[in-house]
């Protein structure tokens, strides 16, 4: 397996006189806290339990080092005294940490991997910032692609997640909102999600509306079911719709 010696990601700044620049000024990642909690995906034995989670998802494995596990959930009140009360079991989970976008630590998602009713526990560490994976990554000078799921976002390049169908969070970022394409779950029959994707669609953003022939719900299964990273950002690529257009195909897409 190859290895990183570590998870920062730096990035340079591109400034253009005649616009403003909303690139952010990276800083090293503050691993400290989790370090001493968790150890990161990428330094476990290939055998361990988490890694072999990790694998039987078919997560990419280059981007192990963004992945952490964690042998006693209790533990993460370390973070937060606040979860104290409610985080009572004791279960090892799949952690995956949220950063803003200098590379500080705003919170944690822990997945479970053996089939606990509560597949997913947040814990925020910053109150106040928003929970969207991925910031600390990001290239503004590109596309951004902007799902629900921090592992989904693990096959995309240049890929952000709104844990959830929270995207109004991205609303409030800086980020450039023409270079944000978002890529809901394919899930034509949920009203909600069909509210959401109504509402950018008004916006003016640009939306993949997934095709008859993609019948998963996520990227994940998609993946599972034997697409490639490749295959399906040349879905989302082909199937991104803004305007009139998009509104066309939404409504096709309902019907599904």
């Amino acid at each position: 397996m190859e290895r990183y010696s570590s998870g920062v990601s730096k990035f340079k700044s591109h400034k253009k006189p005649e616009t403003p620049d909303f690139t952010p000024k990276f800083k090293e990642k503050e691993t400290t806290l989790i370090d001493s909690l968790m150890d990161r995906l990428d330094t476990l034995p290939y055998d361990h339990e988490a890694v072999k989670y990790a694998e039987s998802r078919n997560l990419p494995k280059h981007k192990f080092n963004r992945l952490y596990y964690i042998d006693n959930i209790k533990n993460i009140v370390q973070l937060n005294s606040k979860y104290k009360e409610s985080i009572v079991t004791e279960e090892p989970r799949l952690a995956i940490p949220f950063f803003d976008f200098n590379g500080k630590l705003t919170a944690v998602s822990l997945r479970a991997m053996r089939g606990e009713a509560l597949r997913y526990i947040l814990v925020k560490v910053d109150e106040d910032a928003p929970t969207v994976f991925g910031l600390e990554k990001v290239n503004q000078d590109k596309e951004i692609f902007v799902v629900e799921g921090p592992l989904d976002s693990l096959f995309l390049d240049n890929s952000i997640a709104c844990a959830g169908t929270s995207f109004s969070k991205i609303e409030h970022l800086p980020i450039r909102q023409n270079k944000l394409v978002i890529v809901f779950d394919n899930q034509p029959k949920n009203r909600d999600v069909c509210k959401l994707i109504h509402k950018y669609i008004e916006l003016g953003h640009s939306i993949c509306i997934w095709p008859e022939s993609v019948s998963e719900k996520d990227i994940n299964d998609m993946i599972l079911d034997g697409l490639t990273s490749e295959d399906i950002s040349n879905i989302i690529t082909t199937n991104t719709f803004s305007g009139l257009s998009a509104q066309m195909k939404f409504t096709n897409w309902k019907k599904c």
